[in-house]
């Protein structure tokens, strides 16, 4: 049992991590046996691996065609992150103002427990570091204690692609993550408005970088 399910997080981690890069074509079809033969394992993993990623929302079951990749095109990416970076640094000023003594406590917990699952490496790591990135933001989000920011951002927050960034990440680059977290901490614990607001617009331009960088080189 142990090992079945370390081959459907392999393969899922290795599929998604290949959805990230952009290696599969908008509308391509994800073939169960050709995945399962470049992957040396059975078909069950790659198929249970594919109901996840249209979980996910990145895949989609197509009639007789299978499953086929959905259309995130690089302009959808770009316009994301350049949204992200006009509203969420913005939300960062307006919680370094607001934010309850409880609610930055929250995101240095959420961020430990982001560190902790990045040095345990385990097989789900991966998930649980962006797990715990996600919750990061949408806590920053509420800490801003605004319905109408919180409403704009909170889709953008959670776009699939977006959220499976983490999949081509190295662990340098998570732990890089983890410390710009703890910058936006610093700056909301010194209430340091302006502090904030630039240490998110530059956490999200460094991320922007990589991600497009990863869906450049297809790795």
């Amino acid at each position: 049992m142990r090992l079945m399910s370390s081959a459907r997080d392999y393969v899922y981690a290795e599929l998604r991590r290949r959805l990230m890069a952009g290696a599969f074509m908008p509308g391509e079809r994800l073939r169960e046996e050709h995945i399962a033969a470049e992957l040396s394992v059975s078909r069950t993993p790659v198929r249970s691996a594919i109901e996840r990623l249209v979980t996910d929302g990145l895949v989609k079951h197509e009639g007789r065609r299978g499953a086929v990749v959905l259309g995130w095109q690089d302009r959808d990416i770009d316009e994301a992150f350049e949204l992200r970076m006009l509203l969420e640094p913005y939300s960062a000023k307006a919680a370094a103002e607001r934010a309850s003594p409880e609610q930055i406590a929250e995101l240095e917990r959420i961020n430990q427990s982001m560190l902790d699952a990045i040095n345990a490496d385990a097989p789900d790591s991966v998930a649980q570091v962006q797990h715990f990135n996600n919750q990061f933001h949408h806590a920053l989000l509420e800490a801003a204690q605004s319905a109408r920011v919180r409403s704009m951002v909170e889709n953008l927050l959670d776009m699939p692609i977006i959220i499976g960034s983490f999949y081509f990440y190295t662990k340098d680059d998570m732990l890089r993550s983890v410390e710009h977290h703890r910058q936006i901490i610093a700056a909301l614990r010194a209430r340091d408005a302006e502090c904030a607001e630039i240490a998110v617009r530059f956490h999200l331009a460094a991320t922007h970088l990589l991600f497009r960088s990863h869906r450049k080189s297809g790795q």
